[in-house]
């Protein structure tokens, strides 16, 4: 809870293999987060080889950005439960992100914070 009394919100993000995607999905569902937005994206970077001596420069690669909103109760097993259900054990399963939400406002209701999540 913030200082007033309001219920702290989370946004959390995980770019994530497409593959693993329908196991994120139903792990999720398992602890009750139905709703979430996917976007497609492509990651680029500098990586070590696996020698570790010389950098690479990836080509491209597609991925799957998950963004989810959820209360702060909800926020290590939302994140726990992605982190689980999306490791394959290699290099490139992806990278998790966890925001505070300052306010939230149901459009058609006017509900604000997390009541306007369900």
């Amino acid at each position: 809870m913030n200082f007033i009394g309001e219920v702290v919100l989370k946004k959390i993000e995980a770019v994530v293999r497409a593959i693993k995607i329908h196991d994120i999905q139903h792990e999720l569902l398992e602890i009750g987060i139905a709703t979430f937005s996917i976007y497609q994206v492509q990651i680029t970077g500098i990586h070590k080889s696996h020698e570790g001596v010389r950098n690479k420069t990836s080509d491209y690669v597609p991925k799957l950005k998950i963004e989810i909103l959820c209360a702060d109760k909800d926020e290590d097993a939302v994140i726990k439960t992605i982190q689980n259900a999306g490791q394959s054990g290699e290099k490139g399963d992806g990278i998790i992100f966890s925001y505070d939400i300052n306010k939230l406002v149901k459009i058609r209701t006017a509900e604000v914070g997390e009541i306007a999540l369900q």
